[in-house]
């Protein structure tokens, strides 16, 4: 390849051909690939990577904005699992510090975690921090369940900066739409 040095190198020209690659990631790597990806990136990488000027053209706009990452599915994380009877759902949130900071509801297909995190640097100010990698602020996220759930027979404890929250499988027949379900969490 001969460059001018009058010419402006487009540094994305070998991108170019690209232009659908979130898609092909997602049917590789399944719909949250990018989001997964996202949250590994160092904050202050990724901020540079989103001013770049093909970034949403190359990732699509859901890639685009660091904040809204953060709270709109990406944090806080959860693993969900299945036992014989139950759905078992753990959620990473370190620094809660009472009940009053999360709310859960869960309806008969749908998880919704939300809450505030302030941690205990609430008070310093942003150019005291060498390093700032941690979530703080307000969240909910909103995850779909492998099964249908009773949501009145939830229950949730706090311990160790994980979540746990157990809810029984609702293996009735012809079973109709209910209504959503607030569960208390019992901090250890």
């Amino acid at each position: 390849m001969n460059f001018d040095d009058n010419q402006p190198k487009d540094p994305f020209q070998g991108f170019r051909g690209m232009t659908n690659m979130n898609e092909q990631l997602r049917r590789m790597f399944g719909p949250q690939f990018l989001q997964n990806m996202m949250k590994q990136l160092p904050m202050q990488e990724l901020n540079a990577l989103q001013n770049m000027p093909e970034w949403t053209h190359m990732f699509g706009t859901e890639a685009t904005d660091v904040n809204t990452a953060k709270t709109k599915g990406a944090l806080p994380r959860i693993d969900i699992y299945q036992t014989r009877q139950e759905v078992v759902a753990v959620v990473e949130l370190p620094g809660l510090t009472s009940p009053q900071d999360v709310e859960l509801q869960v309806k008969p297909e749908t998880l919704t975690v939300s809450g505030s995190l302030e941690g205990r640097f609430a008070s310093f100010r942003k150019d005291r921090f060498y390093l700032d990698e941690r979530f703080r602020g307000s969240f909910e996220r909103t995850v779909s369940l492998p099964v249908r759930v009773r949501p009145q027979q939830a229950r949730a404890q706090y311990k160790n900066g994980l979540l746990e929250i157990r809810i029984i499988k609702d293996t009735r027949k012809g079973t109709g739409k209910s209504g959503g379900h607030a569960i208390p969490v019992d901090f250890a």
